[in-house]
Order: structure tokens, then sequence, then C-alpha cells
């Protein structure tokens, strides 16, 4: 609760602010996202404006006398910022981040300069990614049902349940961080009734995927099919 007031007051500042900023949420992996800020400008204006990435990244754009300079960009954003500096002489401060990454995942802070004053902006930036699909495997020498899904950020919830809604969570979930920085998931349903039905499900705040498993006689997996997702 904390942490959601601090995002709160440090994102929608006073009215009274030279600098203002909106939010930027829950940014797919993949994708691009603008951050939006603005700020007192009276025509002609030709501020200083300087975006950075809190403390790891350091300067990512800036522009100074009336002209655009990357000279100082981390090489991880290189060709991945886009500003459009016509859009100054109207108070705004507009950068467009490409090609979303989970090292993007922080405070990013906008620094402006005018005949008006100076003053910085804020903006959050967090990121997300989910599976395009999750598999069940039945190990038989194991004796068990194996849920797998890779590819997620952050970590998913999973669960397992029996067709009348049982949760059936006592039994192991494994979850591994790849290189890449998403996760691999496996959980493993180790006493299940070839009589009945499972449903793995995994989640996050804004995906869920879920399948249902089916047998037929002789502990043979028959059928696994994609209950409806949702966002």
């Amino acid at each position: 609760m904390y942490f959601k007031h601090l995002v709160f007051s440090i994102l929608f500042a006073s009215a009274d602010a030279f600098t203002t900023c909106e939010r930027a949420t829950d940014v797919e992996i993949g994708k691009d996202v603008t951050f939006k800020c603005t700020f007192e400008c009276d025509n002609p204006c030709v501020p200083w404006v300087r975006w950075e990435k809190d403390q790891d990244a350091g300067i990512l754009y800036e522009y100074k006398e009336d002209k655009s300079d990357v000279s100082k960009q981390h090489a991880n954003y290189s060709g991945r910022i886009e500003v459009d500096t016509s859009s100054f002489k109207e108070g705004k401060a507009f950068l467009t981040l490409k090609n979303v990454e989970i090292w993007d995942e922080g405070k990013y802070i906008v620094s402006v300069s005018t005949d008006n004053g100076y003053g910085p902006g804020f903006v959050l930036l967090s990121v997300w990614a989910a599976a395009d699909h999750v598999r069940v495997i039945m190990n038989s020498e194991m004796d068990m049902l194996s849920c797998q899904s890779s590819g997620w950020y952050p970590a998913p919830t999973v669960e397992w349940k029996d067709k009348s809604g049982n949760d059936l969570n006592k039994h192991s979930e494994i979850i591994m961080r790849e290189p890449n920085g998403h996760f691999n998931v496996t959980h493993n349903l180790k006493e299940y009734d070839i009589q009945n039905q499972y449903i793995c499900s995994m989640w996050h705040k804004r995906m869920t995927k879920q399948f249902r498993v089916v047998f037929s006689n002789g502990h043979r997996l028959i059928h696994v099919d994609r209950k409806k997702s949702s966002d």
C-alpha cells in the first residue's frame, strides 16, 4: 500500500509543478511505449531537455543548443529512442522507447529548463510477458502430471485444481529463471485419479492461461485442451 501511494505522489505532481508526467504502466515486452511529459514554455521556446533512467543506464537523450545529442547514451538504448523535437515548442517532452525489454523496467527522469524555469518529471515503467502456450505431459514412470510453460515475466501464479474446483497446490511447484530474465515454470501433480479431470492454470496480472486434462482407460492421457483465457 505504501508503494502505491509513493508511485501516485511521484507521478501525479501538483498543477503548479514546472514539469508533469503521465504514468506508463504494464507494457508488454517487445512493444513500444511513449513517456509523456509537459512543461511550461512560452513561444518561441528552445528548451534544454534531458532524459535519464534512474542510476543504472544514465543519460538516454539530451536536447541542447537546439539540437539532439545522444553521445552519452547507453549502448542498450542505441537506435531505440525516438524524440519529436518539434513538439518542444508546444511544451511537450515525449520520448518513445522501442522494443521494450526486461531491463527497461524502472524509473525514468526528464529534466527541462526554459526561460520559464526548471524542473524534473518522473515516469515509472513496469513490463510484462505471457507465455504463448502451456503444455501438460504425463510421466508414467514417476506417476505424475507435469504442467509446463516458459516465457513469463514476472513469475506467474500456478495452480492445479480438479473438476470440482479442489485446490491441489500442496504438491510441488518449481519456478526457474532463464538467462534472459523470463520464467520457466514446471508444476508437477503427483497424485491424480484417471476418473477425474484436472485443470492447470498459470496467470499474472495481465494474462491467464488454463489447460484441462482428461483421461481414458489404462492411465492414458487422451485430451488436453485450452480453456478460455482472459486478460
